[in-house]
């Protein structure tokens, strides 16, 4: 019996320290953003309701995908927090909030974009 405590308490020493070794970084979280917002402007579809106006915004951002990354960026509160075994990223702008976890080299937001 006591093996089997030892052997769990070994795997659970590696769990952590995998956690803290592999958590992602705000670089990595910049990162993950960036796809994010690059994957959504590339599933937009030109025409709908969203006017003139943002078709024409919407067809400058398709041809320029990076400087429209970097205006859309400016225009986002993000707050980066390290802890030990994880990070968090909150993201905030144009009326939508995002709560994001990181471990494991990854990202992952709850719930996804809300409305503010």
């Amino acid at each position: 019996m006591w093996t089997f405590f030892k052997i769990l308490a070994a795997l659970v020493l590696i769990a952590i320290a995998a956690a803290y070794f592999t958590k992602p970084d705000q670089a990595r979280a910049e990162a993950a953003l960036k796809d994010q917002l690059l994957m959504a402007l590339a599933r937009e579809d030109i025409g709908g309701t969203r006017g003139a106006a943002g078709n024409l915004a919407l067809i400058g951002c398709k041809l320029k995908p990076q400087s429209c990354f970097e205006l859309v960026r400016s225009g986002i509160d993000a707050k980066f927090q390290d802890h030990v075994l994880y990070t968090t990223y909150d993201i905030a702008g144009f009326g939508k909030t995002a709560n994001c976890i990181g471990a494991f080299t990854t990202f992952l937001c709850p719930g996804g974009l809300k409305n503010e």
